[in-house]
């Protein structure tokens, strides 16, 4: 090992000394009485101190010695810690966090003056009392509005960054019996501290993305060989094509695990920030994390830190509200800020909470007035939900003066800019008086995601599945669901609300072409900067995982596009920007000046409907299943159906799906129409019955339809139907689901039952 690697292995252990210690001195404040800490700390300490010596740097022995002065009072009992020795010692890291800084990129001492904090640290150590005043120290950590949007945020790390302990788990929470000398006071019964586990294997993260890019390449190799296996019948060539999917499949699989890191590395810094913002704002707060082992792709670690770094200190500086004035309203002394983190259909979900005032919203609507962002009527009418969106303008701020954390109205807007960039959203939630809840949406990793393939002219696109909330198959010929003109916006009527549309065809000028009046349209509902819209596309082909590829330099200033795929048959695949989209159609432009679904317009959804979704089979103009009751809609080829006994079937993933032919068991439907070889697609309704998917076979697939509970039952019964529901005056019947399924059984295991119309796939 060269004296380089030497030195690159002393930086990674200084900074994991720097991140422990930060968490080990705001516990220290808590629990001064911890001798087992304060020991941990000394020795920490006087490690680094040592390791300086050993490479000479001078500084940073000089600040580490004074410091390790201090806590050895501390640990012998001749000193207790207090507020001022806290502070103090935390600007000691500070200091020393810069001086490593400064080695990692010169690999030589930076100059400057310590002196002064040197002196602080041994006055303190000797009892006496400094007369410097201490000023609140600030992690280091981006200023709270003056965050910017990395170029490149994949990269936009350190190749070994510090690595603190793993499922760790740290709640703050205050007592209100503390001296109240003590501004921020937690509990220490209420805190968990990280526990340390093995030391990991250092990786570059390059290391990693190269590592990554052969898996995809192999991957994509691996789609391009299987296509072979069905038009050789050679059984060796087919079982060694089986053996590389299944290799590499596992290789995928284990690839994305070695990116995956729990959310406590990032999660690790702000019991300090929380510290130090509150006491600089003079607010007791407690802060609670949960959900800390939740794993995300190390690359999104590092581009969700500094979002959260400004919107936790938002929460104290604008959300939690002054000690005096919370007993005034009711509340107890400490605020609260809640960090959650959790799993949720593909994508990591953060939850920021806090029990202050909630959103200005009056303010918020003179701050828009005063900066002419919107005439005073239209602000007038606006709801508190459509106030939220004015403070994601750049610019926008509710603080009349200008303060280290906030005042410049730099801030949410490059939080909600960072968050898209990586494929997430946000959302603000909040009531007056009662608090603020801002979510985040989070996909796992940036390399690999699920997609929505559609076509347009000749040529696929994939759309990110995030940015889906669902399909629509709009009929124009239908007088009630015909396109309607908003101030130059084609629009169509959604459950009683307006949805905007683009037409892809148009955004990528493949063609000017206008749909027919009697044509079908496919509609692709999104959602992008608070708005939602449908995109209409020429075809709804499947939905896929894909890799994902940067764009080459030539594509690369193109908004229209996030990245490339390359597909199983070797053509490459665009990735859509669905923001990028909705900006440079000036559609966002159009309906921020021009809301939409003011609240005088809009239908709420009663608590009494409920969710179905609409389909058609022959002979029956349209019927709806049970929301609940779909899992997933699937357009399968016949070429993938097999006979399985008496049963049709596909494989679904890893798992066999038994097929059931909804027009054999509805009464009233033409039981002689079946799908055959001829059909380009199967339209199929997965549900799970006892672990197991069962496909339902349906002519067409509709839309999501919220309709009154209250079912109109059939006088008589009728085979397969529960009753029907009234919609817009049109009449549709809702099957009966679990009847289906048990004749089905018995229809499959009763010789007096005949089995399902075999189907001709010859």
């Amino acid at each position: 090992m060269n004296d380089d690697d030497i030195l690159v292995e002393f930086i990674v252990e200084a900074r994991e000394i720097l991140d422990q210690l930060d968490l080990d001195f705001v516990q220290l404040e808590i629990t001064p009485d911890d001798q087992k800490l304060v020991g941990n700390i000394f020795r920490a300490m006087h490690t680094l101190k040592g390791s300086s010596g050993f490479f000479a740097f001078k500084r940073l022995e000089k600040v580490s010695h004074a410091g390790e002065s201090l806590l050895g009072k501390i640990r012998d009992g001749q000193l207790t810690l207090d507020t001022q020795k806290a502070t103090i010692l935390l600007s000691t890291l500070d200091c020393l966090r810069a001086i490593i800084e400064g080695i990692e990129s010169t690999h030589t001492e930076p100059p400057g003056d310590d002196s002064g904090l040197v002196e602080n640290l041994l006055a303190l150590a000797a009892g006496k009392e400094t007369n410097v005043p201490i000023q609140p120290t600030t992690p280091a950590e981006p200023q709270a509005e003056a965050i910017s949007a990395p170029e490149n945020t994949a990269h936009a790390v350190s190749p070994e960054p510090p690595t603190p302990p793993a499922n760790s788990s740290v709640v703050i929470s205050a007592d209100d019996s503390e001296s109240t000398d003590q501004v921020w006071a937690p509990d220490p019964a209420d805190i968990i501290k990280a526990q340390e586990t093995a030391a990991p294997v250092k990786v570059s993260l390059e290391l990693l993305d190269k590592l990554m890019n052969l898996v995809s390449e192999m991957v994509l190799a691996r789609n391009r060989l299987l296509p072979f296996t069905t038009q050789f019948s050679d059984h060796d060539f087919s079982s060694a094509v089986r053996v590389v999917d299944l290799l590499t499949l596992e290789l995928q699989e284990r690839m994305m695990k070695t990116r995956m890191q729990p959310i406590a590395q990032v999660w690790t810094k702000f019991p300090r920030l929380m510290r130090d913002v509150s006491n600089q704002c003079g607010k007791q707060v407690s802060l609670i994390q949960e959900g800390s082992e939740t794993e995300l792709d190390r690359t999104l670690l590092d581009a969700i830190r500094d979002p959260l770094v400004h919107i936790i200190r938002n929460s104290i500086d604008h959300g939690i509200e002054l000690p005096e004035e919370r007993i005034s309203r009711g509340k107890p002394v400490l605020g609260k800020v809640l960090l959650r983190a959790s799993h949720e259909n593909g994508m990591v979900v953060i939850e920021i909470a806090d029990d202050g005032a909630g959103v200005d919203f009056d303010l918020v609507r003179q701050r828009a007035i005063e900066k002419n962002l919107i005439p005073l009527q239209q602000a007038q009418e606006l709801t508190d939900m459509q106030l939220l969106e004015f403070i994601f303008l750049p610019g926008f701020s509710t603080k009349s003066q200008v303060t280290n954390l906030s005042g410049r109205g730099v801030g949410m807007d490059v939080v909600k800019t960072n968050i898209s960039n990586i494929g997430g959203s946000i959302d603000i939630n909040s009531k007056r008086g009662v608090g603020t809840n801002i979510r985040l949406k989070i996909p796992l990793t940036l390399a690999i995601m699920p997609a929505l393939f559609v076509r347009c002219g000749s040529e696929p696109y994939a759309i990110p599945q995030n940015s889906v909330l669902e399909m629509v198959r709009l009929d124009l010929s239908e007088a009630t669901t015909g396109l309607e003109d908003f101030y130059g916006t084609p629009v169509f009527r959604l459950r009683n609300q307006l949805v905007p549309i683009l037409f892809l065809n148009h955004q990528l000028e493949v063609s000017q072409d206008l749909p027919a009046a009697d044509a079908i349209l496919n509609i692709a509902i999104l959602q992008s900067s608070g708005i939602r819209f449908g995109l209409v596309v020429d075809e709804v082909l499947k939905m896929q995982e894909v890799v994902v590829k940067p764009l080459g330099p030539l594509l690369k200033d193109v908004k229209d596009f996030a990245g490339a795929t390359i597909l199983g048959n070797g053509r490459v695949a665009l990735i859509l920007d669905i923001d990028g989209i909705a900006i440079q159609s000036g559609m966002v432009a159009k309906i921020q000046s021009r809301p939409l679904n003011a609240e005088s317009i809009q239908e709420k959804s009663s608590e009494e409907d409920v969710a179905m979704l609409s389909f058609e089979l022959e002979g029956q103009s349209r019927l709806a299943i049970y929301l609940e009751n779909v899992q997933r809609l699937e357009m399968i080829s016949p070429k993938q159906v097999q006979r399985n006994g008496n049963r049709d079937v596909i494989q679904y993933g890893k798992e066999i799906m038994h097929l059931l032919y909804l027009n054999q068991y509805i009464e009233g439907a033409n039981h002689r129409k079946t799908p055959s070889i001829e059909d380009e697609v199967i339209p199929v309704i997965v549900h799970y019955t006892n672990g197991i998917p069962v496909g339902l076979v349906v002519s067409q697939v509709h839309d999501i339809i919220h309709v009154s509970k209250n079912l109109h039952e059939a006088n008589p019964p009728q085979k397969g139907l529960l009753g029907c529901v009234s919609l817009n005056d049109q009449v549709i019947n809702v099957i009966d689901l679990q009847e289906i399924l048990i004749m089905r059984n018995l229809q499959e295991n009763s010789k007096e039952y005949p089995a399902v119309i075999d189907m001709d796939f010859s």
